[in-house]
């Protein structure tokens, strides 16, 4: 069975647990993500071999070594699919510069090593749930929530269909430490 990986950050933000629960039960889903496999997906891979896969990494460390930690803020619902059946749930970030440019700088070069990949345009987004099961939406007003999320790493994941959680983290690559942290760091080491 062949491999099949993506790169993105997690997402560990325990209220997004009571936004999921919230609105579920408006919506009929069959496979539902649980709260240790929320993540925003920057570049699924799909199918890489072992020389593509140290390319992955060693531009996702590169990037990530020149990227400061930034903070998202997630407030809406959206979904993917005809409205009265979406077939994804999701709840989505508010526009991000930092993120965007992190998407788009490892975006840009990992096609350059594997031109097979997906090329879509990059939606941020957390799935809460997929595969419309049966009957209709239930209108609702949506709730009102504001969930912030602090981005210091990017993980790349390997996709395993069978097992629970369904993904498995290969490789953390954390993103740059301001300077003020690093010396206080060395500050406590000295004191």
């Amino acid at each position: 069975m062949s491999r099949h990986y993506f790169i993105a950050i997690p997402i560990e933000a325990t209220e997004l647990i009571h936004v999921q629960h919230a609105i579920l039960p408006y919506y009929s889903y069959r496979r539902i993500y649980r709260p240790d496999e929320f993540h925003m997906t920057i570049q699924f891979l799909g199918y890489v071999d072992g020389e593509e896969l140290d390319e992955v990494k060693e531009i996702t460390r590169r990037i990530c070594e020149d990227t400061l930690p930034f903070t998202l803020t997630f407030r809406s619902i959206d979904h993917f699919g005809r409205p009265d059946r979406p077939r994804v749930l999701t709840i989505v970030p508010d526009d991000s510069e930092p993120l965007q440019r992190l998407a788009h700088a490892l975006r840009q070069e990992l096609v350059d090593v594997i031109p097979r990949l997906d090329r879509k345009a990059f939606v941020p987004h957390v799935t809460l749930a997929k595969k419309w099961d049966a009957g209709e939406r239930v209108p609702y007003v949506s709730p009102e929530f504001q969930v912030t999320e602090s981005v210091e790493e990017v993980i790349l994941y390997e996709v395993q269909p069978n097992h629970t959680p369904a993904y498995r983290a290969v490789e953390v690559f954390p993103l740059r430490r301001p300077e003020e942290d690093i010396w206080q760091s060395r500050l406590k080491f000295l004191t």
